[in-house]
């Protein structure tokens, strides 16, 4: 997981980023240049790969947030919560993926039932966005109690969690800073 934090921005931003937009890419072509429908299904099937970019997103924020929690000996922060929150936002945010990736076959289906409840896609989509929020805030005020060496409030880490959840954009000034923490430059 060390690896992680020592990538440039854009390197970060390439494997989160640019691998679903080449799948994409992919995908499309393939979908355009299939007369039949087969093609169809074999370039949807390239969708499950979105789960790479999805577990090196969580993986960044698990090993940012683990490493400079510890990191700084002078505040002390519990991991147990953050680990809980990272593992359950991950499950949540792989079952939301693989669920509609399938989702066009209940679309085709005849038996409606078959499908999951619209109201536990809500339930699943709350939980991974609320836990999401807050290993982002505890990854975002590692990094600033370790930059500053004390325990931080809530408006002094309030810009670095903005910037990791605007993450395509933020991550351009997020991660440079991640890697002067690292020694990296």
């Amino acid at each position: 997981m060390e690896l992680l934090r020592k990538l440039k921005h854009w390197q970060v931003f390439l494997l989160v980023v640019g691998i679903p937009l080449v799948l994409q890419l992919i995908q499309n072509i393939i979908f355009l240049s299939s007369a039949d429908g087969n093609a169809a299904d074999y370039g949807n099937s390239l969708g499950l790969l979105l789960i790479l970019p999805l577990l090196v997103y969580y993986g960044w924020i698990g090993s940012v947030g683990s490493a400079y929690s510890q990191r700084n000996t002078a505040v002390n922060m519990p991991l147990g919560r953050f680990r809980l929150s990272l593992g359950t936002s991950v499950i949540c945010s792989i079952l939301l993926l693989v669920y509609f990736w399938a989702y066009p076959q209940y679309l085709r289906a005849t038996d409606h039932e078959e499908a999951v409840p619209i109201i536990l896609i809500g339930v699943l989509v709350f939980v991974a966005l609320f836990t999401l929020f807050y290993c982002l805030s505890f990854m975002a005020r590692a990094v600033v109690q370790l930059e500053r060496g004390r325990r931080v409030t809530s408006s002094e880490f309030y810009s670095e969690f903005v910037m990791a959840v605007v993450f395509p954009i933020g991550i351009w000034l997020l991660q440079p800073r991640i890697n002067r923490l690292e020694g990296g430059g």
